[in-house]
């Protein structure tokens, strides 16, 4: 049985070290270097989607919002719920605070800054 098993095993490498070792359907593959030039002559060029990189920051915050109100909301009801089972008013209070300036964060960014705003000028 475990010359069995080793006749498999020897096998199944050899098998391996042909795939491995055999050359690529489409020919060679061509040197790193010349890849390297290829792609960043792709980048220069603009063309093909690849390197575009403007508006990624709002594209980020788009999608980071859509995910993080609902998380937001259900993680604050879950402490919430937990905060009005003890009886605890000023940590249920603190945390309807700060989940409204997290949505409203979240939802609204140019109220935030003005708000911010606002407070710096008041206060310097």
């Amino acid at each position: 049985m475990k010359r069995k098993i080793a006749i498999t095993a020897a096998g199944a490498a050899l098998a391996l070290g042909a795939i491995a070792t055999a050359p690529p359907p489409g020919g060679p593959l061509p040197s790193p270097l010349a890849a390297a030039g290829a792609v960043v002559r792709k980048s220069l060029s603009g063309g093909g989607g690849g390197g575009n990189v403007s508006g990624a920051g709002e594209r980020l915050g788009e999608l980071l919002s859509g995910w993080a109100v609902p998380v937001l909301t259900v993680l604050a009801g879950c402490l919430l719920v937990g905060a009005l089972a003890s009886r605890n008013v000023g940590t249920a209070v603190g945390i309807v605070v700060v989940t409204l300036v997290g949505l409203i964060f979240l939802l609204s960014p140019q109220s935030i800054e003005g708000l911010a705003k606002g407070i710096a000028g008041f206060v310097f």
